[in-house]
């Protein structure tokens, strides 16, 4: 990869406008387990699994409508709905918490969390126009973003997390949504997947999948940790996660390779399980070693659910929406099912603390025995190879339809004008700017204009420069 080509890939606004939501998404998660959730046990403690159920349930619905009724999903209603949930639900939720009002809070927090939930939606769908480097380029520069401002914010008083966790979500809507909504209306107006998976199985992806039970039983994981032996927690021991992310975001800037998925995610359960193995510790190091290694654990499974559901709705764009809300509406349902399971082991602990080792032993061993037998013949990355696009045998296309489809992404990817699109299509083909002149009835300055403008947007330097990454 030339270095123009790795100065156009990170010239990407939609890029950093994604990284930017998903970093608002994250910061507001860490805000909701580090602080917005404490304070809702001191009125209703239950208020906390519930919003998440409703986030969960959602996300469900939304993709049971999607795949079989996508018709009913309209973006105008979709997105008032998204917006009237996250203020409406803000409105509530805090003076539900001052007046500890436990009804009012479980109200409250189930409206904000339906609202995270099309916010969320709409990030998904923002990182569909990204390569998959961009896809993790975007992923990683997200997480690492939010973890940033943690150690800042340590001190902070709860009002301050909690208007972090009510007013991130609007902000992360507001700058993807312009980028989402074409996504969405192909996904609504399109022929509902499962008909198509009728005669094309592999365009659909069930939620008996086992990529979604893969995603559902590792969040089981994630939720078990957030909530086993809380006691021990350190807050904001997650912040220093950020020293591996920015070594992994160095290695994929200097790499300029595209990570794969499979060993990422066989990485974040060795994390998990040495994060098991050192929690019954009462060495203030290990403790630390211990949240640190089921955060990161957790943190870098997350990503590449991300990253892998981006790159699977990227393939059959008209599954989309279905794709992204299955795979997050899992993600936190197993969360629910392993924080319940967290609250239940707490509870044995506090009659017998001898049970602490035997509980966070039985968790190292299933997590162990499902790492080498349940996903032993699975693969992320065969996943997403075999999706189909569902548009037909990649023979069929001639190489017309291929040369245009590029030339659409790179004018999408890029932000090209309607007119420069028209030049650079002719550029794409081999033409000089006399032809381009001539074609388009304008003068040679307005041409040379024109070409000066694309090879900005692009970070190309030459004619040759701009073929090549048409054909690349």
């Amino acid at each position: 990869m030339t270095e123009e080509k790795v100065a156009s890939l990170f010239a990407s606004g939609r890029l950093w406008s994604t990284a930017a939501a998903l970093a608002c998404l994250e910061l507001a998660a860490i805000a909701m387990n580090a602080a917005v959730f404490p304070a809702f046990d001191a009125v209703y403690a239950p208020a906390r699994d519930l919003s998440v159920l409703a986030n969960a349930l959602f996300l469900l619905a939304v993709g049971a409508l999607a795949t079989f009724k996508p018709q009913v999903l309209h973006l105008k209603s979709f997105d008032v709905i998204t917006f009237a949930c996250l203020v409406g639900g803000a409105l509530l939720l805090l003076p539900a918490l001052q007046m500890g009002n436990a009804p009012l809070l479980v109200v409250a927090s189930c409206v904000v969390s339906i609202g995270r939930a099309g916010s969320l939606l709409f990030v998904g769908l923002a990182l569909l126009d990204l390569s998959r480097y961009q896809i993790w380029i975007s992923v990683t520069v997200g997480f690492l973003a939010a973890l940033v401002p943690v150690p800042l914010l340590s001190e902070a008083p709860a009002f301050v997390w909690a208007l972090l966790y009510l007013v991130l979500p609007v902000i992360a809507f507001g700058l993807v949504f312009k980028g989402a909504q074409p996504l969405f209306d192909q996904a609504s107006e399109g022929e509902p997947p499962a008909e198509v998976a009728i005669m094309r199985p592999a365009t659909f992806l069930p939620l008996a999948s086992q990529l979604f039970v893969c995603l559902l039983l590792f969040h089981a994981a994630f939720g078990f940790s957030l909530r086993f032996d809380e006691a021990l927690r350190l807050p904001f021991a997650d912040a220093l996660l950020a020293v591996p992310l920015a070594a992994f975001l160095a290695y994929l800037v200097v790499s300029r390779k595209t990570p794969n998925d499979d060993v990422l995610a066989r990485v974040s359960i060795l994390c998990v399980i040495a994060g098991f193995f050192v929690v019954t510790s009462s060495n203030r190091v290990a403790l630390v070693s211990s949240n640190v290694l089921l955060s990161a654990g957790n943190t870098l499974f997350d990503m590449v659910a991300w990253a892998v559901l981006a790159e699977i709705a990227n393939r059959n764009r008209a599954g989309a929406v279905a794709v992204f809300s299955w795979g997050r509406g899992v993600c936190a349902l197993g969360s629910i099912a392993g924080a319940a399971l967290g609250v239940w082991c707490n509870s044995l602990i506090a009659t017998s603390p001898d049970l602490l080792e035997f509980v966070s032993g039985v968790m190292l061993v299933a997590v162990a025995a499902y790492a080498l037998l349940g996903l032993r013949t699975f693969s992320f990355s065969e996943t997403v190879e075999h999706v189909d696009t569902g548009e037909g045998p990649a023979a069929a296309a001639s190489p017309e339809d291929v040369f245009e489809a590029r030339c659409a992404q790179v004018i999408e990817q890029y932000g090209l004008s309607k007119r420069e699109g028209e030049v650079f299509r002719m550029l794409a083909r081999g033409r000089d700017r006399a032809y381009v002149q001539e074609q388009l009835v304008i003068s040679r300055n307005t041409v040379k204009a024109h070409v000066r403008h694309i090879y900005e947007k692009l970070g190309v330097h030459s004619h040759q420069d701009l073929i090549d990454l048409v054909q690349d």
